[in-house]
């Protein structure tokens, strides 16, 4: 007996230390669990807690700490979607009476996670989820981190995240699918709020890596799956408004996907493809490749379906791109056509081919076929057409074009003949001086609106045509817009008789882009500051509300090795002796006080100096010629630095000064 006693409590003692069976099923790591998944938080809950029974001994109703903190993680899921109704049930205990919720604070977390689908824009979203803490969980993470979605189409994980969780992929608004060599910069609101890597745009919570789904044996199987999941995805995407394909270097195309996106084609909005094999002839794609087995046959299946209509599609653009990957030598224009021939309410179309070394696509027979009463943005770029009365009578029947940009070849603009009054809404118009002068030259009993001119190269006083000098005939014709012309953008300029001509044309441009000097002399002049500033005072003097002027040099480059970080200017503060009738200058480091700037001043090389007095009286010479003049091109192209000119109010000593500082802005 003593012997029995002693063995007895040993084996009891080893049992009831281990848990049940059924808890160490359980995966105990949080990030098992994510929050977007109430359903299966609430099931894994009962089964932890249906375990404890099962136990002997003293770990029996006891949690071991790492199921502790399972189990106030999964409670913290649940808890948005049951307090609401456990606050109704106390309070018909206690009252006894209908409870009366006012707000939608106080509806249910069903009803509230419905409401919030209605939402597209995330400042909208986080708008909301500020009000309380309640609605933040409704709105975090399930709606604001899905409303945008910016990979690859290697990143399968994403597709299987959508594919499992259907609740979750209703909430995508816009998809970007983008390159695989792609390499974009992070963006702070994106790092703060989705796992950002290199531009990409990924909601947080996927459990599963790419790696854990796919097999990198096979790569030809590999890419079978991801177009599988991708398309799959594609379907469940009920509420999808907005798609951008830039996957220009894939063996999975727009082609292979776009049966599965038609399906979903009634909700689209926007659909933009950047995409060489956009421009392919039908009969190349997939259905030439050998093998029907598996997906493939599935691919076969879906390519045979009809395309939708899109009743609800706005705007549509198709680009090229600049790698000869999926390019034809033979581009056509028929997978567009079939695509824009079911978008009966499209009010923007844009379909833009880079010249390469190959045909270009011909237009002409979306110009015969396409008629949308709504469109309002035309551009077509480095497309041939060959049938001028096409032309013309697709721009006679779309009476509510409001911009138009043509860059066509194949056909002369002498050649269009347009109605009488066509284009009575135009406000935007980049062509060639031929096109413009033939748009414009259409008779119209109301002038056209027209605000915005891009594009026109002036051919200099040497050009003769037809025994008239060569913009004659453009010059007169933007002399009937000139009551309306405020933006003119020109593509290049030969003469300053030129641009002297034009601001007799137009007087009251607000802002003028001359471009790039054009022939042999411009090119020479290209980087240096110009030397006939008094030539080009006396145009911009008839130009009496100009605000902006771009292309044109007229002021020095500063050293900045020793301004201070936070300087917004390159030059010391500083006044210059000018006439009376014209305003003094004075130039600021933003922010620095006087005695930092006479030490900046002393530290600068005698170039420098110089440099900052003729910037000074170039900047009182424009302000007086042009009072309203306000910024002006600095330095090189691309540079994203502008001349800011803003006059100080007189008084404090002041007397109408004019200050001039260097600032960067967004190209």
């Amino acid at each position: 007996m003593p012997s029995t006693s002693r063995a007895g409590p040993a084996p009891k003692s080893r049992v009831s230390r281990g848990p049940g069976v059924a808890s160490r099923l359980l995966n105990t790591e949080l990030s098992a669990h994510p929050r977007t998944n109430p359903i299966a938080a609430l099931s894994t809950l009962l089964k932890l807690l249906s375990s404890l029974s099962s136990r002997i001994g003293r770990c029996q109703y006891k949690l071991t700490p790492a199921e502790h903190a399972l189990s106030l993680h999964l409670v913290s899921i649940i808890d948005p979607y049951v307090y609401q109704g456990a606050k109704a049930l106390s309070t018909v205990a206690s009252a006894q009476v209908k409870p009366t919720f006012a707000g939608i604070v106080f509806q249910p977390t069903e009803i509230l996670d419905s409401i919030m689908a209605y939402l597209d824009s995330k400042r909208d979203l986080l708008n909301v989820a500020l009000c309380c803490k309640h609605l933040h969980d409704v709105v975090f993470p399930r709606h604001f981190e899905y409303r945008v979605i910016r990979c690859k189409v290697s990143s399968i994980s994403v597709w299987n995240h959508l594919l499992v969780n259907h609740s979750l992929a209703r909430n995508v608004r816009r998809l970007e699918i983008v390159d695989e060599r792609s390499s974009v910069a992070v963006t702070p609101r994106a790092a703060t709020t989705t796992i950002a890597t290199k531009g990409l745009i990924v909601p947080r919570g996927i459990v599963r890596r790419d790696t854990d789904l796919e097999s990198t044996d096979d790569e030809l199987s590999m890419h079978k799956k991801q177009e599988k999941h991708l398309a799959s995805a594609l379907v469940r995407m009920s509420g999808l408004k907005e798609i951008k394909w830039s996957c220009t270097h894939s063996p999975i195309s727009i082609e292979h996907v776009w049966p599965s996106l038609v399906m979903r084609a009634s909700t689209l909005d926007s659909l933009e493809i950047a995409d060489n094999l956009a421009f392919t002839p039908q009969s190349v794609g997939r259905e030439s490749e050998e093998g029907t087995s598996g997906s493939d046959g599935e691919t076969a299946k879906d390519n045979s379906r009809t395309v939708l209509p899109m009743s609800s599609l706005t705007s549509a653009i198709f680009r090229s791109t600049r790698h000869t990957y999926g390019a034809s030598k033979t581009p056509e224009l028929s997978r567009i056509s079939g695509i824009l021939e079911k978008c009966p309410k499209l009010k923007n179309l844009t379909i833009s081919f880079n010249r390469q070394r190959s045909a270009l696509p011909l237009v002409d027979d979306v110009l015969n076929d396409g008629r949308w009463l709504c469109l309002t943005s035309l551009t077509l770029i480095g497309v041939r057409c060959t049938s001028s009365t096409a032309l013309s009578q697709f721009l006679s029947e779309h009476q509510l074009l409001e911009s138009l940009h043509l860059e066509l070849s194949g056909i002369r603009a002498e050649s269009l003949d347009m109605r009488p009054d066509s284009l009575p809404r135009l406000r935007e118009i980049r062509a060639s001086k031929e096109f413009v002068t033939a748009i414009l030259d259409c008779q119209s009993a109301v002038p056209r609106p027209v605000e915005v001119l891009k594009g026109p190269k002036l051919s200099g006083v040497h050009a003769v045509a037809h025994g008239k000098h060569a913009d004659e005939a453009f010059f007169h014709t933007v002399r009937r817009c000139a009551g309306t012309m405020s933006r003119v953008e020109l593509g290049g300029w030969h003469d300053m008789d030129d641009i002297r001509k034009l601001a007799t044309a137009l007087p009251g441009l607000t802002y003028l882009d001359v471009g790039r000097r054009l022939g042999s002399l411009g090119a020479r002049e290209a980087s240096q500051v110009v030397t006939n500033l008094e030539e080009w005072l006396d145009v911009l003097e008839k130009l009496g509300e100009l605000r902006a002027l771009h292309g044109v040099k007229m002021f020095y480059e500063i050293s900045s090795i020793n301004l201070p970080a936070n300087a917004h200017s390159t030059s010391i503060s500083t006044s210059t002796s000018t006439p009376s009738t014209m305003p003094s200058t004075t130039n600021s480091l933003g922010g620095v006080d006087l005695t930092v700037a006479a030490k900046i001043q002393s530290q600068m090389s005698l170039m420098d100096r110089s440099r900052i007095k003729k910037n000074d009286w170039t900047a009182s010479m424009l302000v007086w010629r042009c009072p309203k003049l306000r910024r002006v091109d600095h330095w090189e192209d691309g540079a994203s630095k502008v001349v800011m000119l803003t006059r100080v109010p007189a008084g404090n000593g002041d007397d109408g000064k004019v200050r001039w500082e260097v600032r960067r802005v967004k190209a």
